[in-house]
């Protein structure tokens, strides 16, 4: 494998109880893996950039009836089974306990979709949100193999009484669907009201992704294309798209109602998209990551307020942290990788923790597990987790039962220790990011990213 985005999808499991934690892990039984274990090869289905040395390629017409179900983004409890996704609408279940094989929908079998005519490749968020009623709501893109006709970004619904059922809830149709890995709801008296589609320019050319079968050949950016950001009312009410000098993203931190006749949203801007970033050849090379952000426009992921007006279509744009005594950086205040209280999620808030780059240092590497204040004078670093060349992933809030601090609790991420290769869970104060206790994994676990915190039965909660 040549990107940090690829490589076959894999579960880490951390299961509680009183006061022990017990690890287990296990490759995604896809069919993706299964084919390739048969063939002893990589098998043909998109990758992020392509192998080396480089697979067999069968031609456009494999694309048909490769697996692509490679699914190593993020997770999902639904109904029961533990959904595992992927930027696309195919849901592979497993089975919470033994993270068993249990089910595959593809995207394309979903029941009930409604797109436009001769539209195909069913990609989309691998960011869902949950419903009040438990059922997931994710946003999709149609895409066409021909530039005739209009594509479509919908919003949608999967109950968790029917999980091969989509629900449409509002869609916007536009000349080009944009790869969108994530996206914002606003939360309004009757649930989540208001989605906000940020539609980068970045576009899946189909026919090259037929034709090779990897993203990084597939992607293109048209010169003189813009970002459009799509605030879609979810009660019926016609969508309003606003054009903005183009700029990239990869995660939203949060969107809300900040007005009667205003929405908000923060995310992690950047000046061009991050995909070549996380390519082996600039992961493995130390002034190539350190430096290829500022020699890519500033293309560093750094958390921006969007203010849209819904009556004007102005739109406002903040940095939240133009300077870098605000998060103790001695190169930019990147961040990625955010946690709300769940509390927050939808509303307008007051903090986050996030996955921190450059941390008072100007090597990329260097990597901290940061909690933020937004509503004081100055938006602001208030604690860290930091050792030196230990590599945190991504952590995951756990709030305090019956806390109305909304600091309360614990923050849980796994790190891996460059010294001497040891991987370790840590479990840390939430508000203080003091580290409270600690456990060694039997085996080295690489970079972790999207999880989930959920009860698996009884008293035991488990970390997924």
């Amino acid at each position: 494998m040549t990107h940090a985005l690829d490589g076959f999808s894999k579960i880490h499991k951390w299961q509680f109880h009183n006061g022990a934690v017990a690890f287990s892990s296990k490759f995604l039984p896809s069919g993706f893996l299964n084919n390739s274990l048969a063939k002893d090869e990589i098998v043909w289905g998109v990758l992020a950039q392509e192998t080396t040395p480089p697979r067999h390629n069968p031609g456009p017409a494999a694309m048909a009836t490769a697996p692509n179900d490679n699914q190593n983004v993020n997770i999902f409890m639904l109904n029961g089974s533990l959904q595992v996704l992927s930027d696309t609408t195919t849901l592979v279940a497993v089975e919470p306990a033994t993270l068993s094989f249990a089910s595959e929908i593809k995207g394309l079998n979903l029941k009930n979709e409604s797109n436009p005519f001769a539209d195909i490749c069913q990609s989309g968020s691998a960011h869902p949100y949950r419903a009040s009623d438990g059922s997931y709501v994710s946003l999709r893109e149609a895409n066409k193999m021909t530039s005739g006709g209009k594509e479509r970004m919908a919003l949608y619904k999967i109950r968790a009484d029917n999980v091969n059922t989509v629900d449409d809830i509002v869609h916007v149709d536009i000349p080009r669907a944009s790869y969108t890995h994530s996206f914002g709801l606003a939360h309004g008296s009757n649930g989540f009201d208001t989605a906000v589609v940020v539609a980068q320019p970045i576009y899946s050319n189909m026919v090259k992704m037929m034709e090779f079968a990897t993203m990084d050949k597939a992607f293109e950016t048209p010169a003189g294309s813009n970002t459009t950001v799509h605030v879609m009312p979810m009660d019926g009410s016609a969508p309003l798209s606003v054009d903005l000098p183009p700029f990239f993203f990869g995660h939203f931190l949060n969107s809300w109602h900040s007005g009667e006749k205003e929405v908000s949203f923060d995310l992690d801007r950047q000046e061009t998209i991050f995909f070549d970033r996380f390519s082996m050849a600039v992961q493995t090379n130390k002034t190539a990551r350190d430096e290829w952000a500022a020699v890519h426009q500033n293309a560093y992921s750094t958390p921006t307020r969007y203010t849209v007006d819904l009556t004007t279509g102005d739109v406002k744009e903040t940095t939240l942290f133009p300077k870098l005594s605000q998060c103790l950086s001695k190169t930019w205040c990147e961040m990625d990788l955010f946690k709300l209280h769940p509390d927050d999620i939808g509303k307008e808030y007051c903090g986050f923790w996030a996955w921190h780059n450059y941390w008072n240092s100007t090597s990329f590497g260097s990597w901290a597990i940061v909690r933020a204040e937004l509503c004081g004078d100055e938006p602001k670093i208030v604690a860290s987790w930091y050792q030196k060349n230990v590599f945190p992933s991504e952590a995951t809030f756990v709030p305090a039962p019956g806390a109305t601090d909304k600091t309360e609790g614990v923050m849980i991420f796994k790190v891996f220790e460059g010294e001497t290769g040891v991987s370790k869970l840590v479990v840390a104060d939430a508000k203080t990011l003091k580290t409270l206790a600690t456990a060694v994994l039997p085996v080295g676990v690489p970079f972790t990213i999207h999880g989930d915190f959920m009860p698996a039965g009884g008293d035991e909660p488990v970390l997924v």
